[in-house]
C-alpha cells in the first residue's frame, strides 16, 4: 500500500525564517564536505536579505507546517546569450523531506519569479563529488564542463582591490548608454576569438539591460592614450558560506593590439575595487578551461575551484522549470 505524500507548499521566505535558513546553510555546507564552515548566521540573513539593499532572494519549502527546504537566488546575467538570468546560490531541502518533488519546485518557483524579472535563464554551481545532486540537476539543466570556476577571496581580493591605482597612460571610465556599440564591438571581438557567432543586435541588447531603469550590470572601459582599448562587464552576487556579498566578472576582454601593458590587471583590480565599495568581499569568474594564457594570468591574482561544475538552464528548459512553478 502506498503512503500517500504529503502536501507542501513553497513561499518567500521572511525576516523570521532566519535561524532556520542559517541552520539548513550550515547542513548544507557540511554535506558538501567541502572543508569550509558557514557564516551565514540570522542575523546576516536578515541583514543582507531584507535591509535598504537587498542582496539575494529566497523561498521556503513548508510541509506539514514545517520548514524542509530553501533556495536563495540572485538577479544575474548572461553575455553568451545577451540576457538577463538567474543565479541559484543555494539549494536545499532536508534529508526527511528529499524525493517528494520539493527541490524541483523551489528551482521552478525561483525561474518563475525570475521570468517575472525579465530572466531567460538560470545558472548554478555543484560540487563534481556531488553525485546526487548532479544526478538531480541533470534532470533541470545541463554542466558546463569546459569552463573553471575563479575565485578572489580573502588576501587575493584585498590585493586586487588595493590595486586600483592610477597608471601612466591608462583611463577608466564607466560605461554609459552612448557606449554600447563599442561595448558590442569588445563583445563580439571576444565572441570571434572564443569560437561564437557575432551578435548582431548586442548593442540593443546592452543599452536594454545595462541602462534602463533596473541595470542588470556595469561595465568599465579602459582607454590607452585616448583610444579604447578593453573592458570589463560585472555584477554584484552573493555567497551564504561565506556570508558575503561579492562582484561577478563576466567579461574582462583586450583588443589584440592593447594587450601586455597591464591594463587587463588594472581593469580587475577596478572591478574588485568597485565591488569593495558597494561592501563585497571576494570576485568570481569563470574561464575557459583550455585556454592556458587566460588561466596562468589569473592565476597571479586568484585561485581556481576546479571541483566547482557550472549549470545552466536555458531556452526551451528554462520556460517549461518556470512554467511547472506551483500556482
Amino acid at each position: 500500500m502506498n503512503t500517500p505524500t504529503a502536501p507542501f507548499r513553497i513561499r518567500p521566505a521572511t525576516p523570521a525564517d532566519g535561524e532556520r535558513v542559517a541552520a539548513m546553510c550550515a547542513a548544507l555546507t557540511v554535506e558538501e564536505a567541502a572543508g569550509g564552515v558557514s557564516r551565514f548566521t540570522a542575523e546576516i540573513f536578515r541583514r543582507d536579505g531584507f535591509g535598504p539593499q537587498p542582496a539575494f532572494d529566497c523561498l521556503i519549502a513548508e510541509t506539514g507546517g514545517q520548514t524542509v527546504g530553501y533556495a536563495l537566488y540572485c538577479d544575474d546575467y548572461d553575455t553568451d546569450h545577451l540576457r538577463r538570468s538567474v543565479y541559484l546560490a543555494d539549494l536545499y531541502v532536508e534529508t526527511a523531506a528529499r524525493g517528494r518533488g520539493l527541490g524541483r519546485a523551489l528551482m521552478a518557483a525561483a525561474a518563475r519569479a525570475g521570468r517575472e524579472s525579465g530572466a531567460h535563464l538560470m545558472m548554478w554551481s555543484v560540487l563534481k563529488t556531488n553525485l546526487p545532486a548532479r544526478r538531480f540537476y541533470a534532470t533541470v539543466g545541463e554542466e558546463i564542463d569546459d569552463q573553471v570556476e575563479t575565485l578572489a577571496l580573502g588576501p587575493e581580493f584585498d590585493r586586487l582591490a588595493a590595486a586600483a591605482v592610477p597608471a601612466d597612460g591608462i583611463a577608466l571610465r564607466t560605461a554609459t548608454a552612448a557606449d554600447c556599440p563599442l561595448l558590442a564591438h569588445f563583445l563580439n571581438g571576444l565572441f570571434a576569438e572564443i569560437g561564437l557567432e557575432e551578435q548582431l543586435d548586442a548593442a540593443a541588447r546592452f543599452s536594454a539591460d545595462g541602462f534602463g531603469p533596473n541595470p542588470a550590470f556595469s561595465a568599465v572601459i579602459a582607454e590607452h592614450a585616448g583610444i579604447p582599448a578593453g573592458y570589463a562587464l560585472f555584477w554584484p552576487t552573493y555567497h551564504t558560506e561565506s556570508a558575503a556579498r561579492g562582484g561577478w566578472l563576466s567579461d574582462l576582454y583586450m583588443l589584440p593590439q592593447a594587450r601586455r601593458r597591464g591594463i587587463a590587471r588594472r581593469l580587475i583590480a577596478e572591478v574588485a575595487a568597485r565591488t569593495a565599495a558597494q561592501g563585497g568581499r571576494y570576485l568570481v569568474w569563470l574561464v575557459d578551461a583550455d585556454n592556458e594564457r587566460a588561466r596562468a594570468f589569473y592565476r597571479t591574482l586568484s585561485t581556481e575551484w576546479p571541483n566547482s561544475i557550472p549549470c545552466i538552464c536555458a531556452d526551451a528548459r528554462f520556460q517549461a522549470l518556470a512554467d511547472s512553478a506551483q500556482a
